[in-house]
């Protein structure tokens, strides 16, 4: 396996708190890693530290880097200091617990400006982007990968929410990533819908090179979706490894797994 994202000595503090401690990973890609914790316990803040939303404290985050410029000779980019544009660029899109898509807008179009902003070209969203062809056909390979052809042409805000989670996923595909952050991706899902989501990640993580990292409170879809687990207790690593000998970590057992937090 090939790493594709990783961190050293990740510490992110507010004032006296310390959201982050020491956090040193490594993600492989081919496997789905889930990040799970009690709220507090630092997912929020790792995955905007990756994303550049928050710059750390102290420590380094590595990306590998798609068109072969490396600063480290083993395929990764230092990508610590980058702005959230940049890190997009470099490959790494996030999916939102809170849905953030725009609302007035059709599917079909949703993905449209997803995709032009990735070729970082200026057009006129109204008359000169449906002239691409190329862009054209991608939002098309898109809203097909990830089951919205049939509602493609349906403003967003008719949707329902399950059906809104998976437009926020095609945005975040839009761009191509090597690694894609889900946020709570079953968050406010009925059982229906959680089992239709469920199917599109594993659909998604076999046809796709994209590396997949899932932040979950819903244990089921952990366990069900997970190659990896890593938990994080008060911004450290806890455990981690595969499902079965995380779930059967006697720490991860008494602290977490009894608990309606995890």
């Amino acid at each position: 396996m090939t790493t594709v994202l990783k961190t050293e000595s990740l510490r992110k503090q507010f004032g006296e708190l310390t959201a982050v401690d020491d956090v040193s990973i490594e993600i492989d890609d081919g496997d789905i890693t889930s990040i799970i914790g009690p709220n507090g316990a630092g997912k929020t803040t790792f995955y905007n530290l990756l994303t550049g939303v928050l710059q750390p404290t102290a420590g380094s985050i590595w990306l590998r880097s798609g068109d072969g410029a490396t600063d480290d000779g083993g395929g990764l980019r230092e990508i610590t200091d980058a702005e959230p544009h940049e890190v997009a660029q470099a490959g790494l899109s996030r999916s939102y617990q809170i849905t953030n898509i725009f609302e007035g807008l059709t599917v079909r179009e949703n993905v449209r400006v997803a995709r032009i902003s990735h070729e970082r070209t200026r057009l006129d969203f109204r008359s000169r982007a449906t002239g691409d062809e190329a862009i054209e056909a991608d939002i098309e390979e898109l809203l097909e990968l990830t089951g919205l052809t049939d509602i493609a042409d349906t403003p967003c805000d008719t949707l329902s929410h399950g059906e809104k989670r998976t437009v926020e996923i095609a945005l975040a595909l839009a761009i191509e990533p090597d690694v894609f952050l889900m946020d709570e991706p079953t968050a406010g899902m009925n059982p229906t819908e959680v089992t239709e989501i469920v199917s599109l990640i594993r659909e998604l993580d076999a046809d796709l090179d994209a590396t997949f990292v899932v932040t979950e409170h819903n244990m089921d879809v952990v366990t069900d979706i997970s190659d990896r687990i890593v938990v994080l207790a008060e911004g450290s690593i806890l455990a981690d490894g595969t499902p079965d000998d995380v779930l059967t970590d006697e720490r991860v057992t008494e602290a977490y797994l009894g608990s309606d937090s995890v």
